[in-house]
């Protein structure tokens, strides 16, 4: 056991000591706070690139009820003085926005039924992609505009009321849905490129130390098993260190964003006002921010986070002690990467249904469970049976993937030159040395 706490101490501090290391996991904790930030920068692009839309009618009161349907799309609206007898684009039109001075025009006009009509002009690409977002807000305004008597008896009715009364005991509202998705999202992507690189790095790191020969040193005076626990156990805590400043990183964020974006209002708020700027903001962490933490999630996303790093750190190593350069990694490993290709994919999926069939009984599969069950618990309330059989069998998968890795690794680890043929492999296996 000595032995091997020192493999494993060694394989942290070679790591983390790295400038690699040091500078990727500063920049990538600084880049999760920033993308707390990111909707607001976003959000102040989109206002001063809005899309520039000019409307043309055949009198004051349709262009008002049009320019009044179109206020809520995010277009930056102005309202020409032509008059517009027809589905034609002016030519004075037509050459302002030949010299940009607008995006797309929309020309209202009455069809030889007498009914409101429109014809859209979108120059840009992007105008072009809202011409579906156009039609629907300008229905309000067709309405309005054929209901003769009956205008003001449409206009209140439109006015309906529409209240949201949320039965869902993950979520009280749409904003805070988008929220939490977008925060599962996130971690869900730090968990697919984690399992991933570190997986890789356990590959890299037998088939470096067999490209300097030290495997042949350390082999006459360690067991290979203890090598091969070295190595993943090593890297594993690397991991584990960058994941949990990763973590504390995304809770900063969650924080950010919840005081940013949060959308509750409680009477502190109302006291907050008058109070300094820095008492107000802290109201706003507290009651806001802290609640959209997800701590839980944060919690799972460790545990599957091993489950699913040993699962694969397990097969990574046993190929890479077959192989003898850091390139032969990516061909070999490709087929060994489908299951949590397609774990991520299906993940993407369970964002939103996380209770269809396929992602449901694939949450209790080793190898993809691991995405998918983290993913299922971070977006709806699974129960406890599930999650046991989840973790259950991807402990059982990892305990039998490192029985046929240690097997290979104690072979393989002395195996250099070309890369291994299947027959080869299936050899090494039945070897007992």
């Amino acid at each position: 056991m000595n032995v091997t706490w020192i493999l494993i101490r060694r394989e942290f501090f070679e790591r983390v000591r790295q400038k690699s290391f040091l500078w990727g996991t500063a920049l990538g904790a600084v880049g999760i706070i920033l993308l707390a930030l990111l909707p607001l920068l976003l959000s102040s692009f989109s206002h001063s690139n809005a899309t520039r839309l000019v409307i043309l009618a055949p009198d004051a009161a349709t262009a008002g009820d049009t320019l009044q349907s179109l206020k809520s799309t995010g277009y930056a609206v102005s309202v020409s003085s032509m008059h517009a007898a027809g589905p034609e684009l002016p030519t004075a039109l037509r050459n302002a926005m030949n010299k940009d001075s607008y995006d797309a025009a929309l020309v209202a006009y009455r069809d030889d039924h007498h009914r409101l009509a429109y014809a859209y002009y979108p120059k840009t690409s992007s105008a072009l992609q809202d011409s579906g977002s156009v039609q629907d807000a300008v229905q309000r305004a067709v309405l309005l505009g054929d209901a003769g008597p009956q205008r003001d008896a449409i206009e209140r009715s439109l006015k309906f009321t529409f209240d949201v009364h949320s039965l869902n005991t993950r979520y009280k509202n749409e904003a805070d849905e988008i929220f939490s998705i977008g925060i599962v999202y996130f971690l869900l992507v730090i968990l697919y490129i984690a399992v991933i690189v570190y997986g890789m790095q356990v590959a890299q790191g037998v088939i470096e130390e067999k490209a300097n020969r030290i495997m042949e040193i350390m082999i006459g005076a360690v067991r290979p098993s203890q090598l091969l626990a070295g190595k993943i156990f090593g890297i594993s805590a690397v991991a584990l260190l960058q994941l949990g400043i990763n973590a504390v990183a995304a809770a900063i964020a969650a924080v950010i964003a919840g005081v940013l974006y949060g959308t509750s209002t409680t009477a502190a708020h109302a006291g907050a006002a008058g109070s300094p700027l820095a008492q107000a903001a802290m109201a706003r962490v507290i009651s806001e921010g802290l609640p959209s933490v997800p701590w839980a999630t944060l919690g799972f996303l460790i545990v599957f986070f091993f489950l699913g790093f040993f699962s694969y750190a397990a097969i990574y190593a046993g190929i890479g002690s077959l192989l003898s350069k850091p390139e032969e990694v990516q061909q070999y490993s490709t087929v060994f990467m489908v299951p949590i290709v397609a774990a991520y994919i299906l993940a993407i999926f369970a964002l939103t249904q996380p209770d269809i069939p396929i992602v449901k009984w694939g949450s209790m599969i080793p190898l993809v469970s691991p995405l998918l069950m983290f993913t299922r618990i971070s977006t709806t309330n699974v129960p406890w049976w599930q999650i046991a059989i989840s973790i259950g069998g991807s402990l059982l998968a990892i305990w039998a993937f490192t029985l046929f890795a240690g097997k290979l690794y104690r072979v393989g680890v002395l195996m250099y030159g070309k890369p291994p043929t299947i027959k080869e492999i299936w050899r090494a296996l039945r070897s007992p040395a």
